[in-house]
């Protein structure tokens, strides 16, 4: 069992000590615009996929990361995908479903919910 420690009056696990292993890393809005449209279920629908897979935090896989305001909020909820640079404006739990099976585990960009510059 690892210990879990206090350090500067935060708990401190190993773990917590290195960047996770990941090919991806996927950045969800969780801003108060993209909250106000379904960010946090969608990203308990992101997450569950990828464990389904068993696409998360492993060599190839998928690190995923909440975060503040992204932009562009009426187009949210954000997702953005690294290393590729997609833009995502993924609206429901299919989006989410479909985006992890062809993005995440199949490496191909979802084109029909790429956020474009010039809509």
């Amino acid at each position: 069992m690892t210990e879990i420690t206090h350090i500067d009056g935060v708990d401190s696990h190993p773990d917590w000590s290195r960047i996770p292993e990941h090919a991806r890393h996927v950045l969800l809005c969780t801003g108060p615009r993209c909250t106000q449209r379904g960010a946090l279920q969608l990203w308990k629908t992101l997450r569950r996929r990828l464990l389904e897979h068993q696409h998360i935090e492993v060599p190839g896989g998928v690190l995923l990361t909440r975060t503040h305001c992204q932009f562009p909020c009426n187009l949210g909820p954000v997702l953005t995908v690294y290393p590729e640079r997609c833009w995502y404006g993924v609206r429901s739990k299919a989006d989410a479903v479909r985006l992890v099976d062809v993005h995440l585990v199949g490496g191909d960009v979802v084109e029909a919910l790429l956020i474009r510059e010039h809509p």
